[in-house]
């Protein structure tokens, strides 16, 4: 029988879900909350010496229509002072004594304020430390720019490795263009692992009465994070692309809310998985289906645990050159599925190649005209369309 029981950086976890250092770990209640709904660890809402002002409204729910497509925020770090986290810890330790809990911290361009918060919070039972380095709305010395240059992360990383012994843990910033790189300069200065990755730099979008970004503060905005669905196609690029080259211990975030979305990012290398903005829209219960898919999937396809998973789709991610050019597919139609709803001919018709055409309300495909790119198959909403070999 599979179990879901899950270990990563010498840490053992009841199961590989977390929730990710948001608004929904910014308390002790929030955090007891979600261990008695059953989650496998926490993250801690990012805090550091210097408690962040927070500005308001400072989250946008994205939506197209009425589909929700992510949130976005301009929120920084926790706006209570560092007494405050410590107190919130020992709280959650007499109740929770031994589920695991990550502390994402932040500092400043000194060693003391990243060690000083090492210092102050690691006997109160945390059992790792997540440098937060790119957070999209901070610049300056703390936050994205800190991420994206080696040598400053490099620097922050040596800070906290020279104050603990526990696992220190790098959440990447996925707005550069060799996360590799990055990630390569913190395994150098000591960090034992990485996140990946945090939210993706934008904008929500503009008021089109006051022409204000959204969300707007006395008429005014930022750019800021966005997660979400979107954020997912980048993220699980960007940790294949670590996981990879550097075979380091990874957690894989982004834009996961179903237990199918956990298993692709194991797959690419991710031994765990944070949940953020899910949660925030679902609520704490959100682990139920989580653990109960994942557990159905381990069983299914006959894997003991979800360290099985991890890495499997790895050897089959390379170059365009390890691609077959001589491999031709095309779509198959199921007449029994096809309904005649003409997406698949509208889709084609501008960006395919005309091959599909309507005959009595079902799709019939011109193989000797189509190209084999794919679009109507994925774009099928009854799944009557399937890629085959073209013969």
């Amino acid at each position: 029988m599979a179990s879901l029981k899950t270990e990563l950086f010498g840490i053992q976890f009841p199961n590989p879900f977390l929730i990710s250092s948001c608004p929904a770990t910014s308390s002790g209640d929030k955090v007891m909350r979600a261990f008695k709904a059953g989650w496998g660890g926490v993250v801690l809402k990012t805090f550091g010496l210097d408690p962040t002002p927070n500005v308001s409204p400072r989250i946008y729910a994205m939506k197209v229509g009425r589909t929700r497509i992510g949130m976005f925020d301009i929120e920084l770090y926790s706006a209570r002072p560092i007494e405050w986290w410590e107190s919130q810890i020992r709280l959650i330790r007499d109740s929770y004594p031994n589920r695991p809990l990550i502390a994402s911290i932040s500092g400043r361009n000194s060693a003391f304020s990243w060690q000083e918060v090492v210092r102050r919070v690691e006997p109160l039972g945390i059992n790792a430390f997540e440098m937060n380095l790119s957070c999209p709305s901070f610049d300056k010395e703390r936050g994205s720019k800190l991420g994206q240059d080696p040598a400053s992360l490099q620097q922050a990383v040596r800070w906290v490795r020279t104050a603990t012994d526990l696992p220190v843990i790098v959440k990447l910033t996925p707005n550069v263009t060799d996360i590799v790189m990055l990630a390569q300069a913190a395994l150098e200065a000591g960090a034992n692992g990485f996140t990946c990755a945090n939210s993706l730099t934008g904008i929500a979008g503009i008021d089109l009465e006051t022409f204000e970004p959204l969300p707007a503060v006395g008429g005014m905005s930022i750019a800021g994070g966005y997660g979400g669905p979107g954020l997912k196609p980048v993220s699980l690029a960007h940790t294949a692309s670590v996981a990879k080259a550097l075979h380091v211990p990874m957690m894989g975030v982004g834009g996961i809310s179903r237990w199918q979305d956990a298993v692709e990012y194991m797959a690419v290398g991710a031994g765990l998985v944070q949940v953020c903005t899910a949660v925030l829209l679902n609520g704490y219960e959100l682990i139920r289906p989580l653990t109960r898919g994942l557990s159905q999937y381990l069983e299914r396809r006959g894997f003991q645990k979800p360290a099985d998973l991890v890495g499997r789709a790895l050897p089959r991610l390379g170059t365009f050159s390890d691609l077959d050019l001589s491999i031709r597919m095309l779509p198959r139609v199921d007449p029994a599925l096809c309904n005649g709803c003409a997406i698949c001919f509208r889709a084609c018709s501008t960006g395919g190649f005309e091959a599909i055409r309507m005959e009595d309300k079902l799709a019939v495909v011109d193989a000797a005209v189509c190209d084999g790119c794919g679009l109507c198959a994925s774009l099928c909403p009854e799944g009557a369309m399937r890629m085959v070999e073209k013969n």
